[in-house]
């Protein structure tokens, strides 16, 4: 294989052949092999959310031997209390101006005094900061993660995305779609861009749970068929379809409620459409929760009417969870639902189609259990944490072990 080609692996994962980076930029050697290499995963905000979890996840259950996790974040949140519970150093560097060469310096002060090997960015605002900071500091290796499917549409972040590329060692994409875009709307390179997919965490559904608890909260009827929708209350989700949906379907499916789990911007409109569209008695909305993984076990299926992901933990969380899916079919969401197998498809801001696919699990209970079961089988068997923390601990030494043989 040529040393620029990227290799599959099983699980979904691809590992990168390395090849040094364009820029240097003076890079600090690392240690010789045998103590644990110092990693410090970076993230603007450590609150409640997809990504957050999977920092989480990572942190939790990587090798201590092999590796030394600390967490940095612009502002902290109640993931921050959670990961510093498993004895995780988490360090808060505050985010005072939109440009803040301030946090530049203080990062970069970090990561020299904490003398890291490894930093790993997520998302735009971290992976922005968090690499000037890295070329700043002369960090040995540099790996950034993307989550999304329209992140460099601005222009500005395209030429500061293919900029900062130059002196990243390795781009992670959690999904094919993302890595996709990456490639083409991005212009990276191949060998840069590897894709290792979100990992699921499945203790959290096996724990008893009384859905009557939680419908009983909301006053929910009992014999309801009741849909979640698990994701923050943001224009990306488009929840107001999903409510255009339910409005179309008040007669087909008569005892289908829905219940909005999360908080967000869109909340109060939303719940003024609800009331315009005369559906508020059927669709219930709990603001901010930490018990997502409960409610995911108390509802009778999900849905999911985002128009853009890279790869949805809400949908893998749902199918986790045994529940039958219905979604859009946007960025990576296609890599978890086998249409009619394993959950339903629809494409993005279809109100009708949407309506149609929650009519059908609305009115049978056995395509719910038939989604449910080949849905759980599927996530369990591709998107498992065990993978997820294996193939990045496998590139994160693959990385390392190649830095040192080009020193």
């Amino acid at each position: 294989m040529d040393e620029n080609q990227v290799s599959p692996s099983q699980g979904g994962a691809q590992i990168l052949q390395w090849r040094p980076r364009a820029e240097p930029g003076g890079s600090r050697k690392l240690a010789p092999a045998g103590p644990p290499l110092r990693v410090l995963f970076m993230i603007d905000e450590l609150d409640i959310g997809g990504t957050e979890q999977q920092i989480l996840e990572l942190v939790r259950r990587i090798d201590r031997n092999r590796f030394e996790p600390h967490v940095c974040c612009f502002r902290y949140g109640r993931k921050a209390k959670e990961i510093a519970s498993f004895g995780v150093p988490v360090h808060h560097e505050p985010k005072r101006l939109k440009a803040d060469p301030g946090l530049l310096l203080r990062l970069a002060s970090l990561m020299r005094r904490e003398r890291f090997d490894i930093l790993q960015t997520y998302l735009w605002t971290a992976n922005t900061w968090g690499r000037l900071a890295g070329r700043l500091a002369g960090m040995p290796i540099v790996v950034a993660s993307e989550r999304n499917v329209d992140i460099w549409e601005e222009r500005y972040k395209r030429l500061i995305g293919r900029w900062l590329a130059r002196s990243t060692d390795c781009v992670i994409a959690n999904s094919e779609a993302v890595r996709r875009y990456l490639l083409h709307r991005g212009g990276l390179a191949p060998d840069k861009v590897v894709t290792i997919y979100n990992g699921v965490n499945f203790e959290r559904f096996h724990a008893p749970c009384d859905p009557q608890v939680r419908r009983q909260e909301l006053g929910i009827p009992e014999d309801s068929v009741l849909a979640g929708v698990v994701a923050r209350v943001e224009p990306a989700k488009d929840h107001a379809t999903l409510l255009q949906s339910m409005s179309l379907i008040r007669d087909r499916a008569p005892k289908l409620h829905l219940v909005v789990v999360g908080g967000g911007s869109e909340e109060e409109r939303l719940r003024r459409m609800a009331r315009e569209l005369a559906i508020a008695d059927r669709v219930h909305f709990t603001g901010f929760r930490t018990d997502a993984a409960e409610w995911l076990q108390s509802v009778d299926f999900s849905v999911l009417s985002s128009v853009k992901e890279g790869l949805s933990n809400s949908v893998i969380e749902s199918m986790a969870a045994g529940r039958s899916v219905a979604a859009t079919d946007v960025g990576g969401n296609a890599e978890v639902i086998l249409p009619e197998e394993t959950g339903l498809l629809v494409p993005a801001r279809d109100a009708t189609g949407l309506a149609d696919a929650l009519a059908r699990l609305a009115n049978s209970a056995d395509l719910r259990e038939r989604l449910g079961r080949a849905g759980q089988a599927r996530v369990e068997s591709v998107f498992a944490v065990a993978p997820m923390v294996a193939h990045t601990e496998r590139l994160y030494q693959s990385l390392a072990e190649r830095m040192r043989a080009a020193a």
